[in-house]
């Protein structure tokens, strides 16, 4: 088979650079010359459902063997609107009241646990490989059914750029002046494809916690 699926958050968002994006070297060291999917930035996880549902439905499932989950923040906004690619002073609005008066942390947390139990059927006959990108799953990611990356990706990104908050989120802001790609620099893009790649060659199950990280080896 010649297809990969890489989806989720803006961790995985840049897939067409050999040299600085981990998605497309993962692709090439594994020996896929197509990328299905996308890296949706600042959503929910109800947007990757939606997008894995919808190549669920079309005729290159089938073609694909391999299935990459960036997994976003439980914390998120669930909605199918875009509610954070939206700047509108309306919506920032709405945004600022909803955390303000309506979250609630562990409905949000229920509801994504959820979805991994729902993944887990939907991919059950795949193999899949899940990357944790923010801490507010550590709780319950290995209820996850494929080989785990449980180490999450926010605070290896977050010490490269010394834990200045303002700089990761001004990522989201403005492609032409991102020095980082998803998240990471070039270098470390290509370190975290060969880390993934280096445990999944070595795996035996497909099915286990992978607890240490890229920029620890």
């Amino acid at each position: 088979m010649t297809r990969i699926y890489i989806g989720g958050d803006s961790f995985c968002k840049y897939r067409y650079d050999a040299d600085r994006d981990w998605p497309k070297l993962l692709a090439d060291l594994l020996g896929y010359t197509t990328i299905e999917g996308s890296g949706i930035e600042g959503e929910s996880w109800w947007h990757t459902r939606r997008e894995l549902q919808a190549c669920m439905q079309s005729s290159i499932f089938h073609e694909i063997d391999l299935f990459v989950i960036c997994h976003t923040d439980s914390q998120r906004i669930l909605s199918g609107n875009r509610v954070v690619q939206n700047l509108s002073d309306e919506l920032n609005h709405a945004r600022e009241n909803y955390y303000k008066y309506i979250h609630d942390y562990h409905a949000h947390n229920w509801t994504t646990q959820h979805w991994y139990q729902e993944l887990n059927i939907l991919l059950a006959n795949k193999r899949v490989i899940h990357i944790q990108c923010f801490e507010s799953t550590v709780d319950y990611f290995a209820t996850l059914n494929g080989l785990k990356f449980a180490y999450p990706l926010t605070p290896i990104s977050l010490e490269e750029i010394k834990h200045d908050p303002s700089l990761f989120l001004r990522e989201h802001m403005n492609d032409s002046a991102r020095p980082r790609r998803n998240h990471f620099t070039a270098e470390s893009n290509r370190l975290l494809a060969k880390f993934i790649y280096g445990r999944y060659c070595n795996s035996v199950t497909y099915n286990e916690l992978i607890t240490d990280n890229f920029a620890s080896c």
